[in-house]
């Protein structure tokens, strides 16, 4: 209803304008009036247009990031199940330094796009040296760690980032569209790069001796809050080892080894309250999927643990 109200206010005034601009002989119906009408027409035809071009070459952009948006949900990347609400993810970069610019969140939204391509790549021991998004995502899909669909979509979104990037003129709105759907979508490539990650840390958890035991363990705990549904999907498959990490998290996660001084200690001990309430978050939202039994065992056992020291 506030939109609607919106728009029938823009489109009065500007036609009030229009017609007092044009109700003296000495004033003609110029490019200013033109300009008022179509500007009182614009709220109406945002459905059907995707932007509106205007005399000055201020752009009013319409329809085009929910476009690219609804495209990379259709491909699959992110699916209702799949993905974590942003509140209980951690927070990304481009949430905390963007302020309420669109175009900072934008163009920041991109960058962390980029860096989750690359570390897709990296993973599979590909080059990624001087590759900009673009090639990035066509590597991927031709080595198969994204589909066409996916790939196409990505493609299809990282014109519009680049193009705030670049000074475009961006509505105000997009702040919110950004603030919604890029956490969904990074927490997408996270859930990716979890994919070939996780299971090598499990194998190495599987390897462990007493002083990969601390290592190992944490890089698991790291690895369930940003990529809490492959982390839970490889655990389901590996029982024992999902128990012993459980069992031994107060050991391996939450126990201060290199604290020497005070300062240290009261750094470490904020670090690990930190990891173990974004731990306790993601085990909140896996609750809502598949994985509810073993996230509520984590929730539960992280509810019991305590940072401690050796000393």
């Amino acid at each position: 209803m506030r939109v609607r109200a919106i728009q029938i206010v823009i489109t009065l005034a500007a036609v009030a304008i229009a017609i007092v601009h044009s109700w003296f002989p000495s004033i003609t119906v110029d490019a200013i009036t033109v300009t008022l009408l179509g500007i009182a027409v614009i709220p109406w035809l945002g459905p059907l247009f995707k932007s509106v071009e205007l005399p000055g070459g201020v752009k009013v952009e319409y329809q085009e990031l929910e476009q690219a948006a609804r495209k990379v949900e259709e491909s699959g990347l992110i699916t209702q199940e799949k993905n974590l609400k942003p509140m209980q993810r951690h927070e990304y970069s481009f949430q905390s330094v963007s302020g309420a610019d669109s175009n900072l969140a934008l163009s920041g939204l991109r960058i962390e796009i980029e860096s989750r391509l690359k570390d897709l790549a990296k993973r599979r021991k590909i080059e990624v040296q001087g590759y900009g998004a673009n090639n990035l995502t066509r590597t991927l899909e031709k080595v198969g760690v994204l589909d066409q669909k996916e790939a196409a979509a990505i493609r299809d979104l990282l014109p519009l980032l680049n193009q705030a990037a670049h000074g475009a003129e961006v509505d105000d709105s997009a702040f919110g569209w950004a603030m919604d759907f890029g956490p969904r979508v990074l927490g997408a490539l996270e859930d990716r790069i979890g994919e070939s990650t996780v299971p090598q840390l499990v194998a190495d958890w599987k390897m462990r001796d007493g002083a990969a035991f601390q290592e190992v363990g944490t890089e698991l705990s790291k690895a369930f809050v940003l990529s809490p549904e492959a982390f839970l999907k490889e655990m389901s498959e590996n029982p024992t080892d999902f128990k012993d990490w459980i069992e031994g998290l107060e050991t391996h996660t939450f126990t201060i080894y290199e604290s020497t001084t005070d300062l240290d200690d009261q750094l470490y001990i904020a670090y690990y309250e930190k990891l173990r309430a974004l731990m306790i978050e993601a085990a909140i939202a896996c609750k809502s999927t598949g994985f509810s039994e073993a996230a509520s065992k984590i929730e539960e056992a992280l509810m019991k643990t305590e940072i401690r020291r050796i000393w």
